[in-house]
């Protein structure tokens, strides 16, 4: 069971990946930067989906005004691998959003509590950036929000 930030992450990315269901989609629990992915990622067939936590602010706290949840961001990168540098959206574009679809569908449909044991209550989408498009990927990242507990041990 989920009990420290990095164990959450790597359960929410699997459940993720369940629901993808995708053979040709590379799950990383990290954010890349785009460049290495430009020039150093011959692993990635189609595209690779990297989920991380960004911020976390405490929002209640308890008895002598200890930490009790909190509101923790997370960042979900989708990278689509296009054929050559001047294709068209039918090879990046158009697939990433297709992913982008999924991912929020998997986010409407989760019981954030039950996959992590109640170490997050709630796994919210709350919205992403424009498309990059460099030579080789085209990438968005998409922002959810969760509450997290930190009243019990975080080991």
């Amino acid at each position: 069971m989920p009990k420290n930030s990095r164990n959450i992450i790597l359960t929410i990315m699997q459940s993720m990946k369940t629901y993808v269901n995708d053979r040709t989609v590379l799950f990383e629990p990290y954010r890349a930067n785009l460049s290495d992915l430009e020039s150093s990622r011959k692993d990635i067939t189609r595209a690779r989906i990297g989920i991380y936590e960004q911020t976390e602010l405490t929002t209640d706290r308890v008895d002598a005004r200890y930490a009790n949840l909190s509101t923790v961001t997370y960042g979900v990168d989708i990278s689509v691998k296009r054929a050559y540098i001047n294709d068209d959206a039918s090879r990046g574009e158009l697939p990433l959003l297709d992913l982008k679809d999924k991912i929020i569908d998997w986010a409407s449909q989760i019981d954030a509590g039950a996959v992590t044991d109640n170490r997050i209550f709630t796994f919210s989408y709350a919205g992403s950036n424009s498309i990059i498009r460099n030579d080789i990927f085209v990438t968005m990242t998409l922002n959810f929000t969760a509450i997290k507990d930190l009243s019990t041990t975080q080991t």
